[in-house]
């Protein structure tokens, strides 16, 4: 059996797994006491992780792209998902807060599934990689855009816990980060939440897509650079270990992203397809923003 047949047996897997924490996610949603929030959040992105999974075998690496995002949303929404959350939240701390919505206790076993589904489309995306035609002498440059292209998809699927939490798990997760913003002196924070949500949302899209990647990756860089800002990790220290978290994590992140707003999205994204169509010739006008944003 040749590399392309265990490509296809693959992405048939791949699809079927997905299937499967699509039908347990939908009996969660219908079977189980989660709130309207929830239900249109999980279903929502249980439908682009089918449209996704279903677009993967064509083999694109956009589709797959997608999938890892679609995968590590639901995955997360219920991995952390809590039925019956306690009835009072008054006098936690802020870290008590934060791990209110971080830790769980989600349904038990979803989360192992979003791992199995996680390495599957790791491993699709390898052989994808591994099985792209070129010559000898360019075979390192190919080698060097499928590894730019997966930190970009790695960078922009961390964001995921984040926006997962902020806007997308419930009243509950919206509560909870509204008041732990409060505790760190933010004004209007439930304004902060959504906004905070909604980039975090965005930065991911763009990133794992490679869609306008060069302004969204600024975007996401100094967002994480206010954040650590706004958070006090800068007054803690250099080391992310230290009580609190300093902010060697951060701008380590941040740096990681600048990066894509100097180089773009590289070949293997949507804005590379973007300027490979007929876009220009369609849009004339827009020549100047192509050339900026892709």
């Amino acid at each position: 059996m040749g590399i392309d047949d265990n490509v296809r047996w693959l992405r048939r897997l791949t699809l079927a797994v997905a299937v499967i924490m699509i039908g347990w996610g939908a009996s969660i949603v219908l079977g189980q006491p989660v709130t309207a929030w929830f239900a249109a959040s999980a279903t929502i992105w249980m439908g682009l992780l089918l449209i996704s999974a279903l677009w993967q075998l064509r083999g694109s690496f956009t589709a797959i792209a997608a999938l890892a995002l679609a995968t590590a949303v639901v995955s997360r929404l219920f991995s952390i998902l809590r039925l019956h959350p306690p009835a009072s939240i008054a006098g936690l701390s802020a870290q008590d807060l934060d791990l209110q919505v971080a830790t769980g206790p989600g349904v038990p076993g979803f989360e192992l599934l979003g791992f199995i589904l996680g390495a599957l489309v790791l491993a699709q995306f390898i052989l994808r990689a591994a099985s792209v035609e070129a010559p000898a002498d360019s075979r390192e440059a190919s080698l060097n855009v499928a590894a730019l292209t997966f930190i970009r998809i790695y960078v922009g699927l961390m964001f995921v816990p984040h926006f997962g939490s902020h806007i997308l798990g419930g009243p509950y997760q919206f509560g909870i980060y509204t008041l732990y913003f409060a505790s760190l002196g933010l004004h209007l924070p439930a304004m902060q939440v959504l906004l905070a949500g909604s980039v975090e949302l965005i930065t991911a899209i763009g990133l794992v897509l490679g869609l306008f990647t060069r302004p969204i990756a600024l975007l996401g860089s100094v967002y994480l650079l206010l954040s650590m800002l706004w958070g006090g990790h800068f007054q803690i220290g250099y080391v992310w270990a230290l009580p609190d978290g300093g902010y060697e994590f951060g701008v380590f992140w941040a740096l990681m992203i600048a990066v894509f707003a100097v180089i773009g999205g590289g070949p293997l994204s949507v804005d590379s397809a973007i300027r490979q169509s007929d876009f220009q010739t369609r849009w004339p006008r827009l020549r100047a923003a192509r050339l900026l944003f892709l």
